[in-house]
């Protein structure tokens, strides 16, 4: 064979060899692929949160320390569209079952999304030990491990859920058990940032977008400050999901409520003119008077006071002395430390005009000494608490306090806003009176292209509105210049607020 032809043969021997290699090279990367060794694998066991009530253990998922700890977009630092994140999403799907067995409990990894697996593995990740076997000695392990600092507790185990009148979902925040579960004393500073706390509800084509909210701004700060660090701050419910969750409350509130007795209390008739008489009374001339004597009380000693609890009394029958009563609790501090000091107006009527000089103060030694406190006997008054600030007590619970476009005032740009607009506003279970001022507050701001921050509430909501088109920052002296009006009402809703969370 001459030489020319065995060079040929050999590139061409070369070529081939190399085409094979190519292709086994090729097929073992494909075999890598499918089998998922490329991916970041998620040990379940590391992220699961053991909490315990009451002698009983709750394992949920850490969602959030998994986007943080495999670097994924982190829906609470900025607002993610979580359908162009199907990973994110996957991740905030993630649950456990867990079920007892002999020597403790079988505990397994499930989501309520068909394609989880896959949503995964386009993030880049896959699932490992998905399914374990933990003693009961391994689970209080895991439990005291959670308690090191800060300790992190998940929100949404704390969301209950009910019907209005309509039979619309009401999702709403159980603070007095996640209180319990924080372990957090009064004098803690997360005492009162647990209280502030409530949900955002946002319907979705599938359910429900809900989002932790707070009525103070640096929340976080006082929760870090107690220890407790909040996960699950977001996350989303499908109308199967909240039902599941109305049966579960339904079924926890019926295993609570005491037997009924032979002869039920009957309720209040409008001809007692006791209840049906305090409907959308306006509360503030009582809160009014209740300001005046708490200032005349401490004058310049009073460095910041608290509303921490509300209530009207109702007595039960027109005999009852003293009569229906408007109450008040303060969380007050001064240079001598902290106290609590309990507000109160007797003998409650419609068109009731109330002095300082008719308020009754009272210093408590703690927040549970509030409501029954021994001058109104729990069998001669019924007692209903006004959550997070009410102005009117009232049956229009369940109605929106927005307008199509999103505004609370539609013409607080140029008309002057009174108390009885105030005193106006419905109030739902998931959006207190305080939560719906804010929002009347900042529309005004929005309207005139105030651009809030990424993360705020305002921006999530006004950004649904084609209205809303932001600039920059807005200052009121600047609103002032355009619509004097406007600026007025901001100062006057504020007032309004302070009324409320201040007193």
């Amino acid at each position: 064979m001459k030489r020319k032809e065995k060079d040929g043969l050999f590139w061409l021997l070369t070529v081939l060899l190399g085409l094979v290699v190519l292709v086994a090279g090729l097929i073992v990367s494909l075999g890598y692929y499918a089998r998922g060794y490329n991916l970041r694998a998620v040990d379940m066991r590391q992220f699961a949160r053991v909490e315990k009530e009451e002698q009983v253990y709750t394992v949920s998922v850490d969602a959030d320390a998994i986007v943080r700890a495999f670097h994924l977009p982190d829906p609470k630092t900025r607002p993610l569209d979580l359908s162009r994140y199907p990973d994110v999403a996957a991740v905030y799907s993630l649950t456990f079952l867990v079920e007892p067995v002999e020597e403790g409990w079988h505990i397994q990894t499930a989501s309520d999304r068909p394609d989880v697996a896959e949503d995964l593995h386009n993030g880049g990740l896959k699932l490992t030990h998905t399914e374990w076997t933990w003693t009961k000695e391994q689970m209080q392990a895991v439990y005291e491990q959670g308690l090191e600092y800060p300790r992190r507790i998940s929100v949404q185990r704390f969301i209950r859920c009910s019907k209005n009148d309509q039979g619309a979902y009401v999702l709403t925040l159980d603070n007095e058990r996640l209180l319990r579960v924080c372990e957090l004393s009064e004098d803690s500073p997360g005492y009162g940032a647990i209280l502030s706390l409530g949900c955002y509800v946002t319907p979705t084509d599938t359910g429900f977008l809900v989002e932790t909210s707070s009525t103070l701004e640096n929340v976080s700060e006082l929760l870090a400050a107690a220890g407790v660090r909040l996960t699950d701050t977001t996350w989303t419910y499908t109308l199967e999901e909240a039902e599941a969750l109305y049966e579960l409350t339904q079924a926890e509130l019926t295993a609570a409520a005491p037997a009924p007795t032979a002869e039920p209390t009957a309720e209040p008739t409008a001809a007692q003119g006791l209840l049906t008489s305090l409907y959308h009374v306006n509360q503030v001339p009582y809160r009014r008077a209740i300001q005046e004597a708490k200032k005349e009380r401490y004058g310049k000693l009073l460095n910041s006071s608290q509303v921490v609890g509300e209530w009207f009394f109702v007595a039960k029958e027109a005999a009852a002395r003293p009569g229906n009563c408007f109450r008040l609790l303060y969380e007050i501090a001064t240079d001598a430390g902290k106290e609590y000091l309990l507000a109160s107006l007797y003998d409650i009527q419609p068109d009731m005009a109330p002095t300082a000089a008719q308020v009754t103060l009272q210093k408590v030694a703690s927040l549970q000494e509030g409501s029954f406190n021994g001058d109104l006997p729990a069998d001669g008054f019924t007692a209903y608490t006004l959550h997070g600030g009410s102005l009117v007590f009232a049956e229009d619970k369940g109605a929106s306090p927005f307008s199509s476009d999103g505004l609370v005032f539609p013409d607080s740009l140029t008309r002057p806003l009174t108390e009885a607009d105030i005193c106006s506003l419905p109030t739902r279970e998931d959006l207190t009176l305080l939560q719906v001022l804010g929002y009347a507050r900042n529309e005004i701001f929005a309207r005139c292209g105030n651009r809030f921050s990424d993360t705020s509430v305002y921006t999530r909501f006004y950004a649904n509105y084609p209205w809303f088109q932001p600039k920059g920052s807005i200052t009121l002296g600047a609103i002032r210049e355009s619509y004097p009006v406007a600026a007025e009402n901001v100062d006057f809703i504020r007032s309004m607020e302070k009324l409320l969370s201040e007193g």
